[in-house]
């Protein structure tokens, strides 16, 4: 995927992205998974902690997923190499406000910065 690709198509592929990384089936192809974050990741979760990459990987491999989907989701291109992700996921049980800062990078977009707020 080009980082200049069209608009609806860099949403649909960055949506693809994220429901992947919320998909509960996700501990099964960590070949996949794993290079989507960059090695500069962060991520403060509706938790209050704040977790780097590896810390995160071991979370989302480890854990048992909730299955999750996403609604109102949005892209804002912020330089030709970077997009900012912003829309609301929801499981079972709670609601949070989600926004992911990517970035294309070795010919693949990465996730550089994820925070979840819980929605009220």
């Amino acid at each position: 995927m080009k980082s200049s690709m069209k608009k609806a198509e860099l949403q649909d592929h960055l949506y693809a992205l994220e429901e992947r990384l919320l998909h509960p089936d996700r501990e099964s192809d960590r070949t996949t998974l794993i290079p989507l974050f960059a090695d500069e990741y962060r991520e403060f979760c509706t938790s209050g902690r704040v977790f780097n990459r590896q810390q995160v990987i071991d979370v989302l491999l480890k854990s048992s997923a909730r299955p999750a989907t996403i609604h109102h989701f949005y892209i804002a291109q912020l330089a030709e190499d970077v997009v900012l992700a912003t829309y609301r996921a929801k499981t079972a049980i709670a609601s949070s406000h989600r926004s992911s800062l990517w970035t294309f990078r070795d010919n693949r977009w990465q996730l550089v910065f994820h925070q979840g707020t819980i929605a009220t």
